[in-house]
């Protein structure tokens, strides 16, 4: 007669052990929900298109989306293939830059958007931007009319190039904005950041162009 050994029968401990470690568990994924309820989702998306784009703030990719918008958008009008605005022997355009106002209540390096123009403005072969001339800000949206004309430095040319000591007077001056707009409804608030630049002829002081890129973001809260 052979024995069989009995299997031992479990304790009351190990039989809750699976149990108690299921609620363990479940325990410690509960404050990860209540964080995701509480938590708050922002994103953004083009207003033109509906699309989200980018997360967070204005970044640098919104400032080169906004540029990019503005610079085809100027190409595109021919202002700088009219040759009739120009002073250079050329006809290349003389720009000058003029810091772009932020009127929004965030901190936002403006200084981005007017590099990236200009950068890709005068690879065009058909601008040159001056680092001799800047406006300062006025009354005015574009003070550059009346201050080109208030400059009387014998060093400057007004009427074009008439020898290599001079320096010529720009054509064209860039201004611009950013400006924010913001609604909510229930638990979603919108902001739409507008990126504004203006071309001023320097001559009559009236603008030639001027163009806009939005960039909107979206913010949703949590449920607590």
């Amino acid at each position: 007669m052979s024995l069989h050994r009995l299997a031992p029968t479990p304790s009351k401990l190990e039989l809750a052990l699976p149990n108690r470690t299921m609620k363990y568990k479940q325990l410690l994924s509960l404050p990860l929900i209540l964080f995701a309820a509480c938590g708050t989702n922002t994103t953004a998306y083009d207003p033109g298109s509906g699309g989200i784009r980018t997360v967070n703030a204005v970044n640098y990719d919104d400032f080169a989306d906004a540029s990019g918008v503005l610079i085809q958008s100027m190409l595109e009008s021919g202002t700088f293939s009219d040759a009739s605005l120009s002073k250079h022997p050329d006809g290349r355009i003389i720009l000058a830059l003029e810091d772009v106002d932020n009127l929004t209540s965030s901190n936002l390096h403006t200084k981005v958007l007017t590099d990236k123009v200009r950068v890709a403005l005068n690879k065009t072969g058909k601008v040159l931007t001056t680092t001799s001339v800047k406006f300062g800000a006025g009354g005015a949206e574009d003070t550059g009319a009346k201050e080109v004309r208030e400059i009387n430095d014998p060093m400057f040319e007004k009427n074009g190039y008439k020898n290599a000591n001079t320096v010529v007077l720009p054509d064209l001056s860039l201004s611009g904005s950013i400006i924010k707009m913001s609604a909510t409804e229930g638990r979603t608030s919108q902001t739409v950041i507008i990126f504004k630049l203006t071309l001023t002829d320097l001559r009559t002081g009236l603008a030639i162009w001027e163009d806009e890129a939005p960039v909107g973001k979206q913010k949703k809260k949590g449920i607590f």
